[in-house]
Order: structure tokens, then C-alpha cells, then sequence
């Protein structure tokens, strides 16, 4: 901003410099200018009629040269600095994906718009690998996943819940161990199906302690987080969990084998063997990358992940049609 300039000037017996301060009339007329100019910026923003990307440039403008490859610039806004929208104001988001085998039919279920997936994390202080998003003081773990997976299922019409309250202060209030962790996520498991019973579709999103070659790899030259589903055997009732992991699998394979790490089946001593996947038969763990994995891979392969799973849910309502 260009500075106000001081008037000097000499007296005529040539005596030292005086210096005259501006007016405060001038003053005054100059803070109205920049306070009619803040209000009609901020009109055109929330008039969905100032560019968001040149908004987002100039907040973080560093910020979004290091992390550019996040393209959804809603996204930067809203978890970066928590800014939401009017909800009357339609987002304009172009996909760069070919939408020949987006959902072609939607059923009772999703067109009403209720929640039908509850994501939740059972450990979920596991972090991803620290990044530029750390200097805004913004978590970089599996809760954020699960709220950027919201918002993809959101872009295919399937609503979802992501839960936030505390794992840890659960098991703290309770006195627990770390190890009841599975027992405290089933408590929010059954309150949340209580409060919603629209809910079809339960998944657990972890992040693996793999090293960096055996979680990520690499599609048209994007670094992607590779999928790993871990079902416990020890759930008599497994066989529809492991049906839905294999179904998932499928479709993963078919857009790029090396997204998927495989399915782990876990049982016996020292494991959990269940993960409360007895709670329903669309229960499943998800593990999406892995500590060394930035939030960048992650947030490429939660994308492809959201249009695998609205596809699986088309042809799963399909089928209890027939």
C-alpha cells in the first residue's frame, strides 16, 4: 500500500524542515475508502463472483505452489482456514475423470439425501507424514481422511457421517487402556447406527506402519497411497465382510492392480480378530497408505476410493432388488 506522503516544507527565514501531518479529514475519507472497498470484496466473494483460486492464491499463495496438486481449492479453503460457503451458493467442480461409469441409477436409499455411510477411526490419532499443511496448524492424520472421503461420496450423492468425537478422551474417561480402543469405537459404532439408522455401510479408515515402497505407487505419474482391508476371522459371521472386501478388490484392480496391497485375514492370539465387523456384514477396515505417506497421496487415492465404493453401493442396491 503506497505510503501517505508528509508535507515538507521551509519557512521563508530558511529555518529547519516542519513537518505537517495530514488532515483528519483526509484521514477519514481514506478509511472509508478501504472499508467500503473490504465490504464490497467480501460481497463478490460471498457471491460466488470472485475467483476462489485467486482468494486461495493470495491467502497461501506458498502454500498452494507446494501442495498444488490438491486441485479442489474448496477443500484447501474449508480445512486450511474454515471457511464455509452460503449452502445456496452451488459449487462449480470439474471433474478430471471420465464420468461414463459414474452412478446411472440412485436409489431410494441415497436420493433422500440420508447419511448411508458412517466412516469412523478406531485408531484415530495415526498420522500421515508431516507436510507444508502442518504450518496452518492442521492435522494431517486418518480423521482428515475420512472427512476428505466425505467429501468425495458427497460429489457421487452418497452422504455419509465421519465420526469426531475422541477416541482417546473416550478411553481416558473410562480409565482404559489404548487396547479397548476397538471397544470404545464399537460404542460410537451402535450410537451413531441409534441415531441414524439410514446407515448401510461401515468403514474403518487406518493408516498402515509399512515402510514407503511397500504403500505407495505411482499412476500417470501421481504418487498414490496403496489399499489394504484387514478382516477378522475371528467374527463367525465373517464370510459377508470378506465378500464385500473381495467385491472392492475387483473394482480396484480394474482401475490399477498396483493400487491394492491385498486383503489381510487376521485371527488367533494377539490380534483383535473381529474389529467390530460382527456389527454389520458391510463392515470393513480400510488401511490407506501408510506413516510415511503424505496427506497429498492419500487425498489422490481417497478420490479413486470414493468412486469405487459409490459403484459398489449402485450394484449392492441393485442386487437386493432382485
Amino acid at each position: 500500500m503506497t505510503n501517505i506522503v508528509l508535507l515538507i516544507t521551509y519557512n521563508i527565514d530558511g529555518d529547519k524542515m516542519k513537518r505537517f501531518k495530514p488532515k483528519k479529514k483526509f484521514n477519514k475519507i481514506f478509511i472509508i475508502i478501504i472499508i467500503i472497498s473490504i465490504v464490497f470484496i467480501r460481497y463478490l466473494y460471498h457471491q460466488n463472483k470472485l475467483d476462489k483460486n485467486y482468494v486461495a492464491n493470495y491467502l497461501v499463495n506458498d502454500f498452494i505452489e507446494k501442495y498444488k496438486n490438491i486441485k479442489d481449492i474448496d477443500f484447501i479453503l474449508k480445512y486450511a482456514f474454515d471457511m464455509n460457503y452460503n449452502e445456496d451458493i452451488k459449487e462449480n467442480r470439474e471433474s478430471e475423470e471420465s464420468k461414463d461409469n459414474e452412478l446411472t441409477t440412485i436409489k431410494e436409499e441415497v436420493n433422500d439425501r440420508k447419511p448411508v455411510v458412517y466412516i469412523y477411526n478406531t485408531h484415530q490419532e495415526e498420522k500421515y507424514l508431516s507436510n507444508y499443511m502442518n504450518g496452518y496448524n492442521i492435522s494431517t492424520g486418518v480423521l482428515q481422511a475420512s472427512k476428505i472421503l466425505k467429501e468425495y461420496l458427497h460429489e457421487y450423492n452418497i452422504e455419509s457421517i465421519v465420526e469426531e468425537d475422541s477416541i482417546s478422551d473416550k478411553l481416558h474417561s473410562l480409565n482404559w487402556k489404548y487396547g479397548y480402543s476397538y471397544k470404545v469405537s464399537r460404542m460410537f459404532l451402535e450410537s451413531a447406527f441409534s441415531d441414524n439408522p439410514s446407515l448401510k455401510y461401515f468403514i474403518d479408515l487406518h493408516r498402515d506402519s509399512s515402510k514407503y515402497d511397500a504403500t505407495t505407487t505411482e499412476i500417470n505419474g501421481e504418487k498414490y497411497a496403496r489399499i489394504l482391508f484387514v478382516i477378522g476371522l475371528d467374527n463367525q459371521n465373517y464370510e459377508p465382510n470378506l465378500e464385500m472386501a473381495n467385491k472392492l478388490k475387483e473394482k480396484i484392480i480394474a482401475y490399477d492392480k498396483s493400487l491394492f496391497r491385498g486383503i489381510m485375514k487376521k485371527s488367533g492370539k494377539g490380534v483383535n480378530g473381529i474389529y467390530n465387523q460382527d456389527f454389520n456384514p458391510n463392515c470393513i477396515l480400510i488401511e490407506v497408505g501408510g506413516q510415511y505417506n503424505s496427506i497429498e497421496e492419500v487425498d489422490n487415492t481417497l478420490k479413486i476410493l470414493a468412486k469405487i465404493f459409490s459403484e459398489y453401493i449402485e450394484d449392492d442396491l441393485n442386487e437386493k432388488e432382485k
